[in-house]
């Protein structure tokens, strides 16, 4: 363990000194989320959510919903475009008007004053989990509030094929920082490849320290940096942009499993090639083409489903989702709400550190 930690804290000053390391960890994404949020996007696509209000019911508790999002939602974030009836609710959603629609039948106040499940439904357009799981997670609390049991069944969502709108800067934030990690993390494991190309490395394997405690603690090294990588990219696109991460444990424990992601997966290509130089090619091809594949450079509005569907299909595009399905649920995410993306990020994390970790230990071992 003593070599193991040696190893990390020496690895960690050669990477603080490395300016390039820097450059491309922190400063690249900032800036491309920046120039792409602030051009594609502008203030507009962040300025509020159109929220269509079908009240079918004229209830007091109906009406309520409504006041209760104008005054839930701070400086006009939300704004509720009413209509009487269910279809102008997927008219202005099919016409790009509105993201989303809660649509509250006859007997949704009755329901709620006796406790049952209220008819009620939300209509979103495609793409837009953003609107969508806003618009639920604003009727759950309405409805908590309302004093309805909190074990009733979600409101059914309907999609409807219309694309829409969402905040392209914040799209762009968690897109570049997933993004930037992988490669941000590649260079950390080129350095450790160029150590074996160059032999630099017989030095610590002539050492009494182990070959699998050299290797734990270059690994522990990427796994610091990934981490402050991320840490860092967060609280800097939440202060220069506003971007909301949502639950902070969730969060957190995205980021781990991401890290390990991007660790298991340079890794592994890395060690596919024969030297530093081909190992990097490699690696850096595949990124961004899983990048393109997961969707990370163009927002998903209007595309259809196959899209997105091939995005979780990649374990970039499984962080970067769950990092917007978490932003999404705002305070109602939770662990639950990235289960998937938990589960496929860790696998191939500790997949890839396995098998490059084998590799690299037989490597250390044929010098000794």
């Amino acid at each position: 363990m003593r070599y193991a930690i040696l190893v990390c804290l020496k690895d960690l000053r050669q990477r603080l000194r490395d300016r390039t390391a820097i450059l491309t960890a922190i400063v690249a994404p900032l800036a491309l989320t920046a120039l792409m949020g602030f051009a594609l996007g502008g203030s507009h696509g962040g300025s509020g959510m159109r929220l269509c209000s079908a009240d079918l019911d004229h209830s007091e508790q109906s009406a309520a919903f409504v006041r209760f999002v104008e005054q839930k939602s701070p400086r006009g974030k939300v704004v509720v475009e009413p209509v009487d009836s269910l279809s102008a609710a997927e008219r202005m959603i099919k016409e790009h008007q509105a993201e989303c629609a809660v649509a509250m039948r006859p007997g949704f106040g009755q329901a709620l004053e006796s406790g049952n499940q209220p008819p009620v439904e939300i209509l979103a357009a495609r793409g837009e989990q953003f609107a969508m799981l806003a618009t639920r997670g604003l009727l759950h609390d309405f409805m908590n509030r309302a004093a309805m049991p909190r074990d009733r069944a979600a409101p059914e969502v309907v999609p409807i094929s219309a694309g829409g709108q969402m905040r392209v800067v914040d799209f762009f934030a968690m897109s570049m920082t997933v993004l930037f990690l992988n490669f941000g993390v590649l260079s950390g494991v080129r350095a450790l490849q160029a150590e074996v190309d160059l032999r630099t490395i017989v030095r610590l394997v002539a050492s009494p320290a182990r070959p699998y405690a050299i290797v734990a603690g270059k690994f522990a090294a990427l796994l610091i940096i990934g981490l402050a990588q991320m840490g860092t990219m967060i609280a800097a696109t939440s202060l220069l942009f506003g971007t909301r991460w949502g639950d902070p444990v969730a969060t957190a424990a995205l980021v781990f499993t991401s890290v390990l992601m991007a660790i298991g997966l340079t890794a592994f290509l890395m060690s596919l090639a024969g030297n530093a130089d081909q190992g990097n090619a490699l690696a850096a091809i595949v990124i961004v083409l899983l990048s393109i594949v997961g969707g990370q450079f163009l927002p998903p509005q209007g595309l259809p489903d196959i899209f997105e569907t091939l995005s979780r299909l990649t374990p970039n595009g499984q962080s970067f989702f769950g990092f917007m399905d978490l932003s999404a649920a705002g305070a109602h995410g939770s662990l639950f709400t990235i289960a998937e993306p938990l589960a496929v990020t860790a696998l191939v994390g500790l997949g890839g550190i396995a098998l490059a970790a084998l590799r690299a230990g037989a490597t250390l071992q044929r010098m000794t």
